[in-house]
């Protein structure tokens, strides 16, 4: 009889690892439900190589767009939902999958269920496509036989999230334009317009003023030493680069996140939609307070959240309120505590982090919406500056020879 090795979800949110003799994964599965566990994890020891339980569709490496899973999340969702069988379900949304290696990676998940495997055990083995919040929501819809609806609520999820992603990126698209096309100026009056005006004005032999000095100097620099400056750029990105990628790197990053001027009440709102939508889907289908709050850790985005969230989460297991540690925690704001208390006292807190996540997406879209309309204008007056100084630096010495001429 195989060995199976297993991580499980016990009634009191823990989770406990082991290893039992099974028939089957399914007949595992059953057993670990029958002493009241919910299996998160589930891999068979000593399987040979030719095992027909280990096969594994070869995978293609393109990246799998969060589109193509909301859709097959939909299209799953309206099949279980009109009572067709998981496999057929899967064979079903099989025929739909365009996307190559997504194909591949569904019709491994088809035939993991069809040779016993859970559905969220098999989701489970695609953690890039399928990441710990959708399994979790998956194994939470599984065992409560309300599957179809879990997905239906996923993919609304999705949906979200990539929208907003989207709202983000368009609202940054018209200010980075911007900014790009003033650089383009800039560099071009720095390394064509300026070196004319320089060669004039020493034919002139006039006397430069300390403005144009700077400007001529700095830009004789640039042209000396332009391989110097691309490498000390190319080492320094790289060295931010490979920081950014550090746990403290990260975590540098993300507090400077939440405090630049213009864009810190994007970062901490998109954060907090996260956390507000991610913990009232989960508690909305079944999963327990303490899981929730290790899944969420995980996909809020940003490191200084995640750690206010597992130091509420340790209180929180030793008997703490959620609302208490938040407020602790320093960094959400008054009105996310006083909505989660007033949920922890009515016995329904995935109802004020469902309204919260509304409001919150309400304020992203016009905090982008703000951040919009001003940093259009502070770009144009950064440059404007910056090509007026340049402007000063060339007409004085112009400025200057006229005068001495009509002496």
């Amino acid at each position: 009889m195989p060995r199976f090795r297993y991580e499980a979800l016990t009634n009191t949110g823990g989770t406990v690892k082991s290893a039992q003799d099974a028939s089957s994964r399914a007949d595992l599965v059953f057993q670990l439900k029958s002493m009241g566990y919910w299996p998160l994890n589930i891999v068979e020891d000593n399987v040979s190589e030719t095992s027909d339980k280990q096969f594994r569709f070869p995978q293609f490496s393109a990246r799998v767009k969060a589109k193509d899973v909301e859709f097959f999340t939909y299209q799953m969702a309206t099949l279980i939902n009109a009572h067709i069988t998981l496999p057929r379900a899967l064979a079903v949304t099989l025929e739909q999958i365009e996307h190559p290696g997504f194909r591949q990676i569904v019709e491994q998940i088809k035939y993991d269920v069809e040779h016993g495997s859970t559905f969220h055990d098999a989701l489970s083995q695609h953690p890039r496509v399928f990441p710990e919040l959708y399994v979790n929501m998956v194994r939470a819809g599984e065992s409560g036989a309300v599957l179809g609806v879990v997905l239906e609520r996923l993919a609304r999820f999705s949906e979200r999230q990539r929208l907003l992603k989207a709202d983000v990126i368009s609202a940054l698209f018209y200010p980075a334009i911007l900014f790009t096309l003033s650089l383009a100026v800039i560099v071009f009056m720095v390394l064509v317009v300026i070196p004319r005006f320089a060669d004039m004005f020493a034919d002139l032999g006039v006397d430069l003023p300390l403005p144009t000095q700077l400007l001529i100097g700095t830009v004789g620099f640039v042209e000396s030493y332009w391989w110097a400056i691309a490498i000390g750029g190319a080492v320094t990105t790289f060295g931010f680069v490979q920081y950014s990628r550090t746990e403290s790197g990260k975590f540098v990053a993300d507090i400077l996140k939440l405090k630049l001027p213009l864009l810190r009440g994007v970062f901490s709102n998109f954060a907090l939609v996260r956390f507000t939508r991610t913990m009232s889907t989960l508690l909305e289908n079944g999963v327990l307070l303490l899981p929730a709050l290790r899944v969420v850790k995980g996909t809020i985005g940003n490191l200084v959240y995640s750690e206010a969230i597992d130091r509420a989460e340790k209180e929180v297991e030793q008997g703490s309120t959620l609302a208490r540690e938040l407020q602790e925690s320093a960094v959400f704001p008054p009105l996310v505590v006083h909505m989660m208390e007033i949920g922890e006292e009515s016995g329904n807190p995935e109802q004020m982090l469902a309204k919260l996540a509304d409001y919150y997406d309400l304020e992203v879209q016009q905090t982008l919406q703000r951040l919009t309309s001003s940093i259009g204008p502070l770009v144009i007056l950064i440059m404007g500056v910056i090509v007026g100084l340049i402007a000063v630096a060339i007409i004085l010495p112009v400025f200057r020879a006229s005068t001495s001429l009509a002496g």
